[in-house]
């Protein structure tokens, strides 16, 4: 063979040599990700079940006649290790919310007046939210109804809120000011008294008149463990009431979280009753 095939010969090994090699690379690679994918799907399937674990702990205690987790009853954490999952379990009473449906007008406006808007911009989120739950379609002052929202696609409801999430929808709110407010307002329609026994601190200090500052801080404390919560009351008291169960579970790699709106309904053999589900 001629010095220069050999030499051809050689760069063409050499080319072939570094394709496998890139071929080997690119194939070890796409390994690694689909492992990696894998061990995500099976992280994540392994906090879902430890979430679903979690609520069914919940409901148990829920029912519970002995009470001996006063601590989730009154709406502290409860924090759970089993094997490698780390699950956080609280109770919120959907009574100790601010019943966002029901506020009439000094009501709502002292509640967005603490959430820090002011002027205009309270204005327009009050006015447009009571044109939003009431049933006619004449726009208050500063309010809107259905031409406002028709470039958007929205329709007014003219009724209650099915959900916090909804009031993303109302005009003046927007996705960033319905999410803060969400986890300590309520649309459940068993929930329109407020009741400040298991309150959230946050739902205390907007619609206590004297501004709440002092028995939100208590509640905090109580929350924290740092002082003995108000008496929940006995078990019978919480038949008919509605609950949400929040539960986070965390394993190495992977979250999950779950809510859902439970009722007691005193019944043996169906204790509870799941009216929500998220």
């Amino acid at each position: 063979m001629a010095h220069h095939e050999r030499g051809y010969a050689l760069v063409a090994a050499l080319a072939a040599m570094a394709l496998f090699a890139a071929l080997s690379l690119s194939l070890i690679q796409t390994a690694r990700i689909g492992l990696a994918r894998a061990g995500g799907l099976a992280a994540r399937a392994q906090a879902s079940a430890a979430a679903d674990a979690g609520l069914a702990l919940a409901l148990h205690d829920l029912v519970d006649d002995d009470l001996r987790r006063q601590g989730l009853r009154d709406g502290r954490a409860l924090q759970i290790d089993f094997h490698d999952a780390h699950i956080t379990i609280r109770l919120a009473d959907e009574r100790g919310k601010v019943p966002i449906n029901a506020l009439d007008e000094t009501l709502l406006t002292r509640f967005l007046e603490r959430q820090g808007l002011a002027g205009r911009d309270l204005a327009v989120a009050r006015d447009s939210l009571l044109d939003w739950l009431d049933d006619d379609d004449e726009a208050r002052a500063d309010g809107a109804e259905a031409p406002a929202y028709a470039a958007a696609g929205i329709a007014p409801r003219n009724g209650p809120l099915w959900s916090a999430a909804e009031l993303a929808r109302v005009r003046g709110f927007g996705p960033m000011l319905a999410a803060r407010l969400a986890p300590f307002i309520t649309t459940d329609p068993d929930a329109r008294t407020f009741d400040a026994a298991h309150a959230d601190p946050r739902a205390l200090a907007a619609l206590d008149e004297n501004g709440g500052a002092v028995t939100a801080v208590i509640r905090s404390r109580e929350l924290t463990g740092n002082q003995t919560a108000l008496a929940p009351g006995d078990s019978g008291g919480l038949s008919g009431r509605p609950f949400t169960v929040i539960i986070d579970a965390d394993v190495p790699g992977g979250h999950a979280h779950r809510e859902a709106v439970v009722e007691r309904i005193g019944s043996s053999a169906h204790p509870w009753r799941v009216r929500a589900w998220n």
